[in-house]
C-alpha cells in the first residue's frame, strides 16, 4: 500500500445545501480530504457554497426526466473520469454504472413500486429507466461496494437483484454530534417559541423537509385538522424547508387551519426548533433513513413517525414516542397525533430519546463511509499497479 494520497471521483445527481442526503456526502467527502486525498465532485447541479478543499465540477444534465438526467450525469461522469485517467475510486450518490463505491440514500426502488403501485406501472419506462440504473449498481457479478445506512434494505436488493451479501457495508446513522453541544437555554426557547407566533399555552408541533411532497406535509396537515376544535385552537404545526408552500397553503385554507400553521422556509438552526417543539410529526411517504428522528431524539423531543420511515425503528426502540404502523391509514395517525398530545407520556418519550442517544453509536458514519472508500482506493491502486507489471 502506498503512502502517497489518492484521486477520488465522487458523483450526485444534486447537491442542494439542506438535503440530508448530500450533507453526509459532503461531509464524507470532506473526510477523505482531511485524510490527505485529492477529492473532485462531480454532479449536475451544485445549490450551496462550495467547499475549500473539494474540487466541483458541474456537468450539464438538463433533461425532461430525472431517467434521463440520471443517464446524462453517467456519461459525462464516465467521460471525465476517463478523460483524467488517475481517480483511484469512483463513488457515487446516484444509481449510475462503473461505480466502485455506491451509497444508498434511498430504499429498494423496485421493491417500492412492488408495493406502492399497481402491477401495470412495470410496464411504464420511468420504471424500467429507474430499474435499469439500479440493477447497474446492485446486480450480482458487479464489484460495486455498497454503503447501507436503512439496514432492513438489504434483504430487499437482495431479493430483486441476487447481490452477494459480501458487497454491503451496514453503517450507524451519521449524526453530527458538535451541531447539539451548546443548546439553547430556557429564556432563548421561549424568545424563539415567541418568534414563531408560538404562545407559552400552545403546543407546537414540527415538520422539517425539503421535499414537502415526500415528507408528508399533507398528512400532517390533515391530521391537525381531525384535531378537537378545543386543542386545535392550541396548537400550531411550524413547517421549516425551502419546498414550495402553495399548494400546502390552500389546503389549510380548504381545512380550515391555516391560521395554526407556519412556514418558515430553509433554515440551518434546526437545534433551536427541535428544543423549541413539543412534537415532532414525520409521517413521509418514503423515506430511507430520517436522520431528522435521532436530531430530534438528542434534543429530547418526542417524535411521531410512519413506520415506513427507515430509523423510525431507534424511536421504538429508544420509547421515544409512537410509531404508525404500515401500511399507512390517515386515521390511525390522526388519532395517535391526538393521543400523544394529550397523553401524559410527553416528559417520559422526551427523557428516553437523549438516553438512548447516549447508549447507541448514532455518529461514526462518515468516518467508517471515509474509510471503505480509501481502502477500496488504494485495493484499486495496488491491482492496477498488478496489471501494469503483468
Amino acid at each position: 500500500m502506498t503512502d502517497s494520497p489518492l484521486r477520488l471521483a465522487f458523483a450526485v445527481s444534486l447537491f442542494f445545501e439542506f438535503g440530508g442526503m448530500q450533507r453526509s456526502m459532503l461531509r464524507i467527502a470532506q473526510a477523505c480530504a482531511a485524510a490527505g486525498h485529492e477529492v473532485h465532485l462531480f454532479t449536475g447541479g451544485w445549490q450551496a457554497p462550495e467547499p475549500d478543499n473539494i474540487t466541483v465540477h458541474v456537468l450539464d444534465t438538463e433533461a425532461v426526466t430525472n431517467v434521463r438526467s440520471n443517464d446524462l450525469l453517467a456519461k459525462k461522469f464516465a467521460h471525465a473520469v476517463a478523460a483524467d485517467g488517475k481517480f483511484d475510486c469512483v463513488i457515487g450518490f446516484t444509481k449510475i454504472p462503473g461505480l466502485d463505491v455506491y451509497y444508498a440514500g434511498d430504499p429498494c426502488y423496485a421493491e417500492r413500486i412492488h408495493e406502492t403501485r399497481p402491477w401495470w406501472y412495470r410496464w411504464t419506462s420511468r420504471y424500467r429507466g429507474f430499474r435499469r440504473q439500479e440493477a447497474a449498481v446492485f446486480a450480482r457479478g458487479l464489484k460495486t461496494e455498497l454503503m447501507l445506512i436503512a439496514h432492513s434494505e438489504r434483504e430487499n436488493f437482495i431479493k430483486y437483484y441476487a447481490t452477494e451479501v459480501e458487497r454491503f457495508h451496514l453503517l450507524p446513522p451519521g449524526i453530527n454530534r458538535s451541531r447539539f453541544d451548546s443548546p439553547p437555554n430556557k429564556t432563548e426557547i421561549a424568545a424563539f417559541r415567541k418568534s414563531l407566533g408560538v404562545s407559552e399555552n400552545e403546543q407546537m408541533l414540527l415538520l422539517v423537509g425539503a421535499r414537502f411532497r415526500t415528507k408528508g406535509l399533507d398528512r400532517a396537515l390533515l391530521a391537525l385538522a381531525s384535531l378537537p376544535a378545543e386543542q386545535l385552537n392550541k396548537t400550531r404545526l411550524i413547517i421549516v424547508g425551502g419546498d414550495k408552500q402553495a399548494p400546502y397553503q390552500k389546503q389549510a385554507e380548504q381545512l380550515g387551519v391555516s391560521e395554526r400553521i407556519h412556514f418558515t422556509g430553509a433554515r440551518d438552526n434546526l437545534v433551536s426548533f427541535y428544543h423549541a417543539a413539543d412534537l415532532l410529526v414525520h409521517p413521509p411517504y418514503i423515506e430511507n433513513t430520517g436522520t431528522i428522528l435521532i436530531e430530534a431524539m438528542l434534543c429530547s423531543l418526542p417524535i411521531l413517525v410512519s413506520g415506513n420511515c427507515g430509523f423510525a425503528y431507534h424511536v421504538k426502540d429508544a420509547n421515544a414516542g409512537l410509531v404508525c404502523p404500515e401500511p399507512f391509514e390517515q386515521q390511525i395517525f390522526n388519532k395517535l397525533l391526538i393521543s400523544m398530545l394529550y397523553s401524559e407520556q410527553l416528559p417520559v418519550w422526551a427523557e428516553n430519546g437523549p438516553r438512548y442517544c447516549e447508549k447507541t453509536d448514532l455518529y461514526s458514519l462518515i468516518e467508517r463511509a471515509a474509510g471503505v472508500i480509501i481502502a477500496r482506493g488504494y485495493l484499486n491502486r495496488q491491482a492496477a499497479k498488478v496489471n501494469n507489471v503483468a
